[in-house]
């Protein structure tokens, strides 16, 4: 049987590296890819972390705008107060008072608000804290992420470098002619397996049953041979 004989063993040996190899560079094919997505993650996380912090400052702002213009009335009512103990008309003493109760009322309603903003900055304060704690030892788990993806990355670059030679010394160990079929068969076919077992009469490449005549050139005479569906070389195992 063909697959037993040592030149075709050879082949079989090439193939399993070309194997690997696809498959390797497949991997590295994808590891920028997934750091990509990683560091956008990362970048997600941090943006998170900056609008609760930026929330939480602008309620602070909030405050202290607030606080301000509270100062500012009140300023304004101590001195309309001391201008009603000079007047001596009732008209103007009227006036005063009531822009003094306008000016109370004003500041009741800014008060109100400043209450509210004082406890929406204690909520915002704790939401900020939480997000810096959890977000920051998330970044980290994804940091640590791309640097195992880089450690792989470069991992992968040395076993491709390794295979590439000894692919180069398979392809010394095989017949010119099963070599010549061998990268033809590559040229048609787009990616592994490029050689198959038939099991069933039918290619374990692409499931598909071969015809009478591809059994016979595999089991009779004991030739190189390609399925007639899909077209990568064909063996019989046993």
């Amino acid at each position: 049987m063909l697959s037993s004989q040592p030149e075709f063993q050879n082949l079989l040996l090439l193939h399993g590296r070309d194997r690997r190899i696809y498959k390797l560079k497949k991997e590295l094919e994808l590891i920028p890819l997934d750091q990509n997505r990683v560091r956008e993650q990362i970048g997600k996380e941090k943006l998170s972390i900056e609008i609760a912090i930026n929330d939480w400052r602008e309620l602070e702002t909030k405050n202290n705008s607030l606080e301000s213009e509270i100062i500012s009335i009140s300023d304004q009512v101590n001195r309309l107060k001391r201008q009603q103990l000079e007047v001596k008309k009732n008209e103007e003493y009227s006036a005063l008072e009531n822009e003094i109760n306008s000016s109370l009322k004003n500041q009741s309603q800014i008060e109100d608000e400043q209450l509210d903003v004082l406890m929406r900055i204690d909520d915002a304060r704790n939401t900020a804290e939480i997000a810096e704690n959890k977000i920051t030892l998330k970044i980290e788990e994804l940091e640590k992420k791309l640097l195992s993806m880089k450690q792989r990355s470069e991992e992968v670059q040395k076993d491709v470098k390794t295979l590439e030679s000894e692919i180069e010394d398979a392809r010394k160990q095989v017949e010119p002619q099963f070599l010549s079929h061998y990268d033809r068969t590559k040229t048609v076919i787009s990616k592994p397996p490029y050689m198959a077992p038939v099991e069933d009469q039918r290619c374990s490449g692409c499931n598909l049953r071969v015809s009478n005549d591809v059994v016979s050139s595999i089991l009779v005479e004991r030739k190189i041979t390609q399925c007639d569906q899909c077209g990568r070389i064909v063996y019989a195992e046993r």
